[in-house]
């Protein structure tokens, strides 16, 4: 029987391991896997001699919060910019206007964006204090997870938070006992509010505006009290915890210690964590303002440690798109600029250039950028090549040397994507497939708007 298409000549990294095999593909699965001489025939032919095929990256954690300001991002050119970094499914937190607070504006985001998708997406819903009642709903709308942030309602944006910060811990409790009985995973924006207001009057009252200011305001403490009581509290709720974007490796030995005794915690990390210090949060001003912020180079070396260990469970890019006059102003006074930066575009070479330096094997990195997060969202058709699975499949050159040139991203937020310009790299994203469509190949962006559709978690 002919089959709409087949991959031939790679490497194709499976879940027994790196095998010399073909992949058919046909009605957006993988249909067989075997020798490329024993493939059925097919109406097209992509040769991958030379490259390795591993199952497309889900990235746990975006922000196109669409529909918001267009000029920053849309879903379509954030879809798109995902399909050149190799990532076919994301998973895009709650923040829009208004934001993901209820079933009712979780479809009507879903009808406004899916128009717009290259690649599959799901949706998080929000989960505090002022939502309690809607949770249940989210669920039964289909949201892959819940976000919760530990901080304040950002003053200015409380259309986009509604639903979404609990910084009190009785606030949390309640919440995270409403999103264990869905079964959904909590993932938590853990920093203590507390000690964020105590700290910023004191810097302000100092006068410190600098770019170094940022992680003086949020040192390493702020993050791992807000992860140790978010911890108890899941455990109190018998809640999945997942710890959103870790950049001190104090926190993952909190969730290494949970886990140990029970609780069910896992860890995602993202690369401005694992390449980037608060070398480049002097350098690059406001450009490099995240939330929480850059660590020390000691702070990195052990964060890669955890993650080459296995204790880290998935890499999200955080990708949050703003324009320049967002952050130019502000190399004088950091507390003014807008916090995040750019990354689905720099997410898997920066990975693939981890496994070519022999920080972490070749499997680990699918497990990170893939395998983990489709079991911990229970994307049941994701994650692996296999058959019967959906045929999201991304090519790579695991040798290619190259060099970030952010001018010619996808992203509009390129402008700001200034850690990442300039950054050599080995490995380079060949090709990326969704469902056995090619959207992005050699360059060029091929698939269109529309293709990509909702996942959701299986039931």
């Amino acid at each position: 029987m002919e089959v709409e298409l087949v991959v031939v000549g790679g490497t194709v990294v499976t879940p027994s391991g790196p095998q010399r095999v073909g992949i058919a593909m046909d009605q957006g699965r993988i249909v067989a896997i075997t020798l490329d001489e024993a493939l059925p025939p097919a109406r097209e032919r992509f040769d991958a001699t030379g490259l390795h095929v591993i199952p497309g990256v889900i990235d746990t954690h975006t922000h196109a919060r669409d529909p918001s300001v267009d000029a920053r991002e849309d879903f379509g050119s954030a879809t798109a910019a995902a399909a050149a970094g190799g990532i076919t499914t994301i998973l895009e937190m709650p923040i829009s206007t208004p934001s993901v607070h209820s079933a009712d504006v979780l479809r009507a985001r879903v009808a406004a964006v899916q128009p717009k998708a290259y690649v599959d997406f799901g949706l998080y819903g929000g989960a505090a204090g002022d939502n309690l009642d809607r949770i249940a709903g989210l669920a039964e709308a289909g949201a892959v997870g819940f976000k919760t942030f530990r901080t304040p309602l950002p003053a200015g944006r409380e259309n986009e938070f509604i639903g979404l910060c609990a910084p009190e811990a009785a606030d949390y409790l309640r919440a995270l006992e409403r999103v264990a009985v869905t079964g959904l995973v909590a993932a938590v924006h853990a920093e203590d509010a507390g000690m964020l207001a105590r700290n910023q009057a004191a810097l302000q009252g100092a006068g410190d505006r600098g770019p170094l200011s940022h992680a003086r305001w949020r040192p390493p403490v702020v993050e791992t009290t807000s992860a140790a009581e978010s911890i108890g509290l899941a455990r109190e709720a018998i809640a999945r915890l997942q710890l959103a974007h870790c950049s001190t490796p104090d926190v993952v030995a909190l969730a290494v210690d949970a886990r140990a005794d029970g609780i069910v915690v896992t860890v995602e990390t993202c690369p401005h964590y694992l390449f980037l210090t608060q070398a480049d949060l002097e350098r690059h001003g406001p450009y490099a303002k995240i939330n929480p912020p850059l660590r020390s180079s000691e702070d990195v070396e052990r964060l890669w440690a955890h993650v080459a260990a296995g204790d880290v469970d998935v890499i999200g890019s955080d990708h949050s798109p703003f324009l320049v006059e967002e952050k130019e102003p502000f190399w004088g006074d950091m507390w003014r600029a807008l916090p995040g930066a750019p990354g689905l575009e720099s997410l898997l070479p920066l990975m693939l250039s981890a496994v070519a330096d022999g920080r972490i094997t070749l499997e680990r990195m699918v497990a990170l950028t893939s395998g983990n997060a489709a079991r911990i969202f229970a994307l049941r058709d994701k994650g692996a090549i296999r058959v019967g699975a959906d045929a999201d499949l991304t090519l790579v050159d695991l040798v290619r040397p190259g060099v970030i040139d952010t001018s010619r991203w996808l992203t509009r937020s390129r402008g700001t994507a200034r850690v990442w310009d300039g950054k050599p790299v080995r490995g380079a994203i060949v090709a990326t497939l969704v469902r056995g469509r090619t959207v992005f190949r050699d360059g060029m962006l091929r698939g269109a708007p529309g293709w990509g559709r909702l996942v959701s978690p299986a039931a």
